[in-house]
């Protein structure tokens, strides 16, 4: 009798294993093997999760410059709209781009039949999802957990406070970035003090305020970090310091765009962190 349990136990296990096999491999048959990333940083998730379904890319300087991406078809051109007719020439089957911006795009192609993700990166936590997201729908993904807290380790801790820093991007508006912002969430996990977190406001881009001279002569930073997509930061800098009398020269640092206010890519964002800790 003990036998007979033991042997029909066997077929049992036996069996309930090849179901879940045949299960787990019917998902990951369903998963992506031809990407087309519209974004710097999308494309930068993908490749890292796996190079191999990559098939499509922007026409940016980050993606331009990066070894990673020769070969690869160019969907768009700068801040130019991806193009439907190329994207289609390449026969993906999943497309990422950015909530907001590739709206349109993704829209247009959802109702040709084509598999579309809308990603937004505006905080750390979103960056994490988004990656996580990528991994459960991309075949043969690898983790890459490790690497996004290696780009920027967090030292948020309650027994420490760094700097109070004010972040101005651009010249007319100025922009600072309130509580759900990319900069802001950066500024957080490095343990720093962001001026401008309880200020209320808002402008066109979402999770930045807009300061006006009145208000910087209000805010008492201990650092100052400047970035003006447009060129001539240095000119911006110039034009800073009479608002800030207590500080020094030194106390105003110069940032790239990419990394602090669009996440751009994974280096630039490592970058970026390793900037903000050394303040």
């Amino acid at each position: 009798m003990r036998r007979w349990a033991l042997i029909v136990s066997c077929l049992f296990t036996l069996c309930f294993s090849r179901d879940v096999s045949a299960q787990q491999s019917e998902v990951e048959s369903k998963k992506a093997r031809r990407v087309v990333a519209l974004s710097s940083l999308s494309a930068d998730l993908v490749v890292s999760i796996n190079p191999d379904v990559l098939i499509g890319v922007p026409g940016s300087s980050l993606t331009n410059q990066d070894p990673r991406y020769s070969g690869l078809k160019r969907v768009s051109n700068g801040r130019s709209q991806p193009s439907v007719e190329l994207i289609l020439a390449l026969n993906p089957d999943l497309v990422i781009g950015a909530e907001g911006f590739h709206s349109r795009v993704l829209n247009s192609l959802n109702k040709l039949g084509v598999q579309t993700l809308a990603i937004k990166v505006n905080r750390w936590d979103r960056l994490e999802k988004a990656s996580h997201t990528l991994e459960s729908r991309i075949v043969n993904a690898g983790s890459i957990d490790s690497r996004l807290s290696q780009l920027c380790p967090s030292q948020k801790s309650p027994n420490y406070s760094g700097p109070s820093v004010l972040i101005l991007a651009g010249v007319s508006p100025k922009l600072s970035p309130g509580q759900q912002s990319w900069s802001g969430s950066l500024l957080d996990r490095l343990g720093l003090v962001n001026s401008t977190k309880g200020l209320p406001g808002s402008s066109e881009f979402s999770g930045y305020i807009t300061m006006s001279n009145e208000r910087l002569l209000m805010i008492k930073p201990e650092k100052v970090l400047v970035v003006n997509p447009a060129g001539d930061s240095a000119q911006m800098v110039r034009s800073l310091i009479p608002f800030f009398p207590r500080l020094k020269v030194s106390d105003f640092k110069v940032m790239d765009y990419y990394g602090l206010i669009n996440p751009g890519s994974l280096s630039s964002i490592q970058k970026a962190c390793t900037a903000l800790s050394s303040l």
